[in-house]
């Protein structure tokens, strides 16, 4: 049998392809901005991850880990478990920005205050309480800076990476 594709240089071949796929992709969907949205994720994955399978493969191992976590997720919620807590525990939920995390510090910071304000105040037993109180304050104080310089970062770097695998109209 004749293959159309057994004659084509590869440049040809790849375009042949990519709108056969894409042909394929626009009959069959109600939602054809959603599907180029699809692939272009499978395609950053792939890149990425460098499947040997190139593009497909990718696509085939992002199915197979949504499904077993729609399978989780099911499952969960048919013994009664609320959705909400279980998108964060699979890492779905909302993510939150640098400044999101730089206002908790200014919160946490806040209050710190007003315990260094009672631990002058306090004597004793009570003294000691508030100030292993502040030390944990302290601690997690640190450690929201340290996610906040990560994420600003985190930030940053999509800023500059952004635009840099579109392609340009010819």
């Amino acid at each position: 049998m004749y293959n159309k594709y057994f004659t084509m240089k590869r440049s040809e071949l790849k375009e042949a392809i990519k709108n056969e796929i894409t042909s394929v992709l626009s009959e069959q969907s109600d939602n054809p901005a959603f599907d180029k949205k699809i692939a272009s994720f499978a395609k950053k994955i792939n890149n990425e991850m460098g499947y040997p399978g190139g593009v497909l493969e990718a696509m085939k191992q992002i199915k197979s880990r949504l499904e077993r976590i729609i399978s989780k997720v099911e499952g969960a919620k048919r013994g009664g478990a609320e959705e909400e807590p279980l998108m964060k525990m699979i890492g779905l939920s909302e993510a939150k920005s640098a400044a999101d995390v730089d206002k908790e510090v200014k919160d946490l910071e806040s209050k710190m205050k007003d315990k260094a304000k009672d631990f002058k105040a306090a004597e004793g037993k009570a003294k000691d309480k508030i100030k292993d109180e502040l030390k944990d304050m302290t601690t997690k104080r640190n450690d929201l800076k340290k996610k906040v310089e990560d994420l600003k970062k985190k930030e940053d770097k999509e800023i500059a990476d952004k635009g840099r695998d579109q392609e340009l109209d010819a």
